[in-house]
């Protein structure tokens, strides 16, 4: 396969990297601790008395620049089912074509992420008696990102060594950013209600995480000219001419190429090259109309009933991803590549295996030695603003709105905005979702489903790429599987907490009143 697809694929689909928003899921009532990720106070007054995540895995990406053309879906790719049409009959391999990518000129910046996360083992306590809830668990994060790139490299990157339309035009005060690494969470979460005064409850949380990582790459360079000339002694191939280059090559790892052995070695991690701290904050207000229909009290004592959503709608704030990491250690190695001038034969790269591979090439093309051994990054920092609306028992409507508050300009984990809208069917045993979104800084339009059975659940927040639909910018994928072990109702004489016509503020809101 050539290097244009190596690349191409690495940020599609060519390693198993997994989710971190879960957007169907993750608003639920019945998340549990998938949902301290989005918000640290929920996990308390939850309706799971404790909750046990066993394992989740996805994948989620987004470009602006490229969509996937294929006459086949990438789901039929990944699982290995392309009709035979399409394949080399020698060799039975797909047969890939430069009109498979379709490419947006329109664009100023390109920018394509790959962020996502495997949850590993934790498990939620939330104690009703003492108004408490608390978490702990581990993450695994692998987060790539291309980011303030010039559309000219863009294309060279998609079309690759043998494009023509390129050869001969100049690039003036281009950029590109490119950063990929692996992080692990040690995580612990608290949260408390401070506020429950009969139609209202303010809940607040925090979780405090312990961050390491031993694979960490960067590749920055700015304000530099370039061109595409024919190579001399290879006229089928290209040669990228750099002039002034500002910016610098960053590595830390252990790894010398892209091997799934890098992931196994990195979950069973417990120190890396990298170590840093990072800390979730969060609060989540709740609107109780009907209070009462779910609280009795005895001998001066109020008892509510543990197994019900008792909100109209709650409305829930959150900043998450502050921290740091610092990578020191002899085998880290940072250079400048501040006024450099550089002719790059694309012989000279090999095929694409990794971050890792890439920088070592480039250090070998720009004749750089050993730099600096310590560098710092920052975690992509984002405020989460959710505004949940129970329109009836089983029905909700889901707002969410994600804000990246970082410079996407820069070496270290970028993250991006984005904007959901989620209406989703919940019971206890049984959930279906269907969000809609907004993404990648409000430039995809995303469509997905989720489903959740018991402690079973898989869903996809963009399913357009697995049924090749709307020509996709991206494609997305997760599963999981949790125990949990609900509230029930306190013994008798105030075990019967229903009442008929419950939802009776309803008569207060005509606008979302249902039709008989």
């Amino acid at each position: 396969m050539p290097l244009k697809y190596k690349i191409f694929f690495f940020l599609l689909v060519s390693t198993p990297l997994f989710s971190q928003k879960f957007q169907g899921i993750a608003e639920s009532n019945y998340a549990g601790t998938i949902g301290v990720f989005n918000n640290p106070a929920n996990v308390v007054d939850t309706r799971q008395m404790v909750f046990i995540n066993l394992a989740g895995v996805g994948i989620d990406y987004q470009s602006n620049y490229v969509r996937w053309n294929a006459p086949f879906s990438v789901g039929k790719m990944m699982l290995g089912i392309v009709p035979e049409e399409y394949k080399n009959s020698s060799n039975g391999k797909i047969i890939m074509k430069d009109s498979y990518n379709k490419t947006n000129n329109n664009v100023q910046n390109v920018a394509a992420y790959l962020n996502g996360a495997i949850l590993g083992p934790s498990i939620g306590l939330d104690i009703k008696k003492w108004g408490l809830g608390a978490a702990g668990g581990i993450r695994y994060r692998y987060l790539n990102s291309i980011s303030n790139t010039d559309p000219s490299i863009g294309h060279s990157l998609v079309h690759g060594a043998k494009s023509k339309e390129l050869i001969g035009q100049n690039f003036d005060n281009s950029s590109i950013y490119f950063n990929s690494g692996f992080f692990n969470e040690l995580y612990g979460t608290l949260g408390k209600v401070i506020i429950n005064d009969e139609d209202r409850l303010i809940k607040i949380g925090a979780t405090a995480k312990y961050l390491y990582s031993n694979s960490f790459g960067s590749i920055v360079g700015n304000n530099f000219s370039f061109k595409l000339d024919n190579n001399s002694i290879d006229p089928t191939l290209n040669e990228l001419v750099l002039t002034n280059v500002t910016g610098s090559i960053a590595v830390a790892s252990l790894f010398s190429t892209l091997d799934k052995s890098n992931f196994t070695s990195q979950l069973t991690a417990l120190n890396g090259l990298g170590k840093g701290i990072g800390l979730d904050l969060g609060v989540v207000y709740e609107y109780r109309p009907d209070y009462h229909l779910f609280s009795r009290n005895r001998k001066g004592k109020n008892y509510t009933d543990p197994t019900q959503n008792k909100y109209l709608y709650k409305i829930s704030f959150s900043v998450v991803d502050l921290g740091f990491l610092k990578f020191s250690d002899p085998l880290v190695n940072v250079n400048s590549l501040d006024g450099k001038t550089q002719t790059i034969n694309f012989g000279d790269i090999r095929k694409f295996g990794g971050i890792e591979k890439l920088i070592d090439d480039l250090e070998g093309v720009f004749g750089l030695g050993k730099g600096a051994t310590s560098f710092n990054i920052l975690m992509p920092a984002s405020a989460i603003t959710s505004f949940d609306y129970k329109f009836s028992e089983k029905i909700y409507f889901n707002l969410t709105y994600r804000q990246y508050l970082l410079p996407s300009a820069r070496r270290g984990v970028i993250g991006h905005s984005g904007l959901s809208f989620t209406p989703r069917f919940e019971k206890k045993m049984l959930e279906f979702a269907l969000p809609v979104s907004l993404d990648n800084n409000f430039r995809n339009f995303n469509l997905g489903i989720a489903m959740r059975a018991a402690g079973l659940y898989f869903g996809a927040d963009n399913i357009t790429g697995l049924l090749n639909t709307f020509n996709p910018r991206g494609a997305s994928f997760f599963a999981g599987a949790f125990i949990p072990i609900y509230h029930r109702l306190p013994e008798s004489p105030l075990k019967c907490f229903e009442v008929e016509n419950r939802p009776s503020y309803r008569k207060k809101f005509k606008l979302f009143q249902k039709k008989r």
